[in-house]
Parts: structure tokens; C-alpha cells; sequence
């Protein structure tokens, strides 16, 4: 099954910011019933895992009910939520919270949200960001290849060579050629703990902690 793809708008900030330093704004954006950044396979037996993973939608109507014009106040107990699972892009918003869930792979009856942050310069706005952040119900499957973060032996995956990376890697003498801020491809081996075997293309193989690692395919 391919995947599934959604429109998002982008609405006007003229009037985020009024005497505080930085804020941040969430508005409603979407109500979906199912998004994947994975493909799905009919054949596997998909099961319910956790509902309402991510961000409460009713709790972010609660929070906006408290605020103005579309505020969300720091001190308010789903901004650490917001900032959890907030996402640059659509695709990076599902898999923080489909990652979340072992053996997570889609979501159902998604709520989607706009977050908008901003800082104040002068009478204007500085460094806005536009990003996505969402609530609804994982579906995956339960098996003995799940790992916390969600990958599965087999999975593609690409990863940025940063220099925090580096002394672990190269000291391994298994990647000695690696270019700094270079993208490498390979597919997962193995599962740890707290990282990933990972084969790449030049049949390689390297450690890669999960937080660094993003599903291609």
C-alpha cells in the first residue's frame, strides 16, 4: 500500500507574538483517519497497541481554552507534550509518536496540529518555524523483532555522519572513511538495547544509536 500523503496549510503569524519573548501557537489542522510513513503490509496482523499516543487533542483544547488567540502558556502541562513530540515535518510528527510504541507502524484516527513558535525582535518576528505535532491510536504488530524506537531487522535506513558519532564509529576501525555531515544508507541486522546493527552498502557494519537513524523505506 503506498503512502499516504495529506495537504497541510500555512496560515498568517501577524499577530502571534505581544509582549512576551518567545511564544508558541497551535491551531487545529486536520482530523485523519489513518497515516503511515511506513508501507503496510496486508499480510501482517496488525493489532491495536496504545490508543491516544502522542498529544491529547483534549487536552490541547483545554490548554487553548485557558489561552489567547491560539496560545499555548509554558506552564500549561501538554507543552512538554507538545515540545516531546513535535515534529519539523509531517512525516518526522508521525513517526515520534508511532516510534513510541513497540511494534508501532501507523496511525488511526489521527489529530492533527499546526505549532508555530516564534521570537520577538523590535516590533517584528524573528526565526518563525512551522511544525506538526499529532494524537491517535498506533497500530503495529507485537514480535520478538520490535524494538522500543520501532525499527525491525530488515528496515532501510539512512543516518547523518556528526561528529558526536565519529570517536565511537571510527573507533571501532569499522568506518574510518566516513565524511562528516555525509548521508549513508544501509539496512538493519541487528537490535541493541540502545542501538542498531546496521549494514551499508559497501557491506560495512556499524553500531548507529536509534535517535540518529530515520526509516526510508
Amino acid at each position: 500500500m503506498k503512502k499516504i500523503i495529506y495537504g497541510l496549510f500555512i496560515f498568517s503569524v501577524t499577530t502571534l507574538l505581544h509582549s512576551c519573548k518567545t511564544a508558541i501557537k497551535v491551531t487545529p489542522a486536520g482530523e485523519l483517519n489513518m497515516i503511515s510513513t511506513r508501507n503496510i503490509n496486508k499480510a501482517e496482523d496488525y493489532q491495536s497497541l496504545k490508543t491516544y499516543a502522542g498529544v491529547s487533542s483534549s487536552d490541547i483544547n483545554n490548554a487553548l481554552a485557558k489561552g489567547k488567540k491560539g496560545f499555548i502558556k509554558k506552564k500549561s502541562p501538554i507543552f512538554k507534550e507538545i515540545m516531546k513530540y513535535k515534529g519539523k515535518t509531517l512525516n518526522e510528527a508521525v513517526d515520534n509518536v508511532v516510534k513510541s510504541q513497540v511494534g508501532g507502524n501507523y496511525l488511526m484516527n489521527a489529530r492533527l496540529f499546526l505549532v508555530v513558535t516564534a521570537d520577538k525582535k523590535g516590533d517584528g518576528l524573528d526565526n518563525v518555524k512551522y511544525q506538526y505535532v499529532l494524537g491517535g491510536d498506533v497500530w503495529g504488530t507485537k514480535s520478538v523483532n520490535d524494538e522500543i524506537q520501532g525499527f525491525r531487522n530488515g528496515d532501510k535506513v539512512i543516518f547523518t555522519y556528526v561528529r558526536q558519532l565519529k570517536k565511537s564509529i571510527n573507533g571501532s576501525k569499522n568506518f574510518e572513511d566516513g565524511i562528516i555531515n555525509k548521508q549513508y544508507s544501509g539496512k538493519i541486522v541487528g537490535l541493541g538495547g540502545a542501538e542498531a546493527t546496521v549494514q551499508l552498502e559497501n557491506e560495512t557494519i556499524i553500531d548507529i544509536p536509534y535517535s540518529m537513524l530515520r526509516i526510508i523505506e
